[in-house]
């Protein structure tokens, strides 16, 4: 007998209307009625609700309908199929989502995070630098030559640190780290290619190759420009509110222009 007969069957044997059923299942009574010519069937969940109202099993409430069974069959499996590819597409659009948002805060903190971040564009800033002519003491990193003897020798640009490189006639500035050796004498100034705080390739240049208009956003002489993150390190800072984060980008003043 098919699933549309049985319902039938089993609602008169327990005195229930098609009213009466729908309202115990909550559904409309149009819904029974399409169950019970054929036109439609309940799902699974359903099926179990009905077993138990209209006090049948439900393996003999399905006996002999081979077809609904197989539909019903059927449709769990494309169901199952459904909400792990929903599952999958909520999962890739969570990961998305979330490294959008990490990319956008976190800038400027971590070189491999900025080297890799599709959010940050490739610029090309310039730096003036500490030379043997201007170094201090300060500006000299300690690089070790015979480990064996434990010998160490002062070097400049290895690395530079804290250079302040100015990306544009704005004067929008930040400090990076690179390598580069010993700058040559008459070239006394880095053009840095960066990605944040990731430096790609420095290349050593005179004043007069800097672009007019940065270099009015710049000081000549490296001098000006020394300790200046060490002093902006340890200025008193403002009182921090949630959600507020130090910039890691600032403006250079000179008041050359």
């Amino acid at each position: 007998m098919e699933l549309c007969e049985q319902l039938k069957k089993y609602r008169k044997q327990n005195n229930l209307t098609q009213r009466d059923l729908a309202l115990k299942l909550n559904v409309s009574d149009k819904t029974i009625s399409s169950w019970e010519t054929g036109r439609t069937y309940p799902d699974i969940s359903l099926l179990i609700n009905l077993s138990s109202i209209l006090k049948v099993s439900l393996d003999e409430f399905l006996k002999g309908d081979t077809g609904t069974v197989e539909k019903i069959d059927k449709d769990l499996r494309l169901k199952k199929i459904y909400k792990r590819w929903l599952i999958s597409v909520i999962t890739i659009f969570v990961a998305i989502g979330g490294g959008f948002i990490f990319l956008s805060k976190y800038q400027y903190e971590n070189e491999t995070v900025d080297r890799f971040n599709p959010l940050l564009q490739t610029k090309v800033g310039y730096a003036a630098l500490p030379t043997e002519e201007n170094a201090k003491d300060s500006d000299y990193s300690k690089v070790l030559v015979d480990s064996k003897k434990k010998k160490y020798k002062k070097t400049l640009g290895s690395p530079y640190k804290h250079m302040v490189v100015t990306d544009d006639a704005w004067g929008k500035s930040l400090y990076l780290n690179f390598y580069g050796g010993l700058a040559p004498r008459d070239k006394g100034y880095a053009m840095v290619e960066h990605k944040g705080i990731y430096v790609s390739r420095i290349n050593f240049v005179d004043w007069e190759t800097i672009p007019k208009s940065i270099r009015n956003s710049m000081f000549k002489d490296y001098s000006k420009y020394r300790d200046m993150y060490e002093m902006e390190k340890n200025a008193p800072k403002m009182p921090a509110f949630k959600g507020y984060k130090e910039p890691k980008v600032f403006t250079v003043m000179t008041g050359t222009y």
